[in-house]
């Protein structure tokens, strides 16, 4: 699964053809993603979330939020060593212009752990509330109310994390074709999950959510009206 020679172009060293193997690999490997995405979802939802409740009682507090923490990073493992190798280069950014896409890549990692420090990411992985249960005080369930932030992060954009997810996946100098997959990927599992966020949030909080929408954007950055 060779490319052709790559070409110079002014800064960004471009790679050939890919050959119609490469691609099957890539659809098979995009497949595998999305399979995984599938299950991420079906994980997040209020059935499951009401299995837990039913099965765990008090312990879903920690359990829930823990036990889909880590399901969802030990299949993003077993993804990743089933995923054909695709080496492919797409393009290769040099000098100047690759520091610039790695600022913009530092600058999403930022935000994402901006947005993560804002909303308490213990609290988020189920940490804080397996700490609680361990010390003998009943942890605290999930409460869109009490946990809706609109300062620090989430007074930039609404969904800091993910917009800071889409900066780190698209600005890579260094683009292969399997990181191509994950990027095109990720950005679209990323925007889809912004959606049905922002839907269950408006069901959730009602005016206060239509009342942040309008002030602050959902992605892209602007003067506030």
């Amino acid at each position: 699964m060779s490319v052709t020679p790559e070409v110079l172009v002014g800064g960004v060293i471009a790679g050939g053809a890919i050959t119609p193997e490469a691609l099957a690999d890539a659809a098979y490997a995009f497949g595998l993603w999305t399979g995984w995405g599938v299950l991420h979802s079906v994980l997040a939802t209020r059935r499951v979330k009401a299995a837990v409740e039913l099965v765990a009682g008090p312990l879903r507090f920690p359990l829930y939020p823990l036990g889909y923490t880590v399901i969802s990073l030990w299949t993003f493992y077993l993804v990743l060593q089933k995923e054909p190798d695709l080496p492919q280069m797409l393009w290769f950014v040099q000098g100047a212009a690759s520091y610039a896409l790695y600022a913009v890549q530092a600058a999403g990692l930022g935000l994402l752990s901006w947005a993560a420090f804002t909303v308490d990411g213990l609290a988020f992985l189920g940490l804080r509330q397996l700490g609680q249960l361990l010390r003998g005080h009943p942890p605290q369930a999930a409460d869109p109310e009490r946990d809706f932030r609109t300062t620090g992060a989430y007074g930039f954009v609404r969904h800091p994390m993910h917009l800071g997810g889409i900066l780190f996946l698209t600005c890579q100098p260094h683009m292969t074709l399997q990181a191509l997959v994950f990027a095109v990927f990720g950005c679209l599992y990323i925007v889809l999950g912004s959606l049905l966020e922002e839907r269950r949030m408006a069901w959730a909080l009602g005016e206060r959510w239509e009342a942040y929408c309008r002030r602050v954007p959902m992605f892209v950055p602007g003067p506030r009206p």
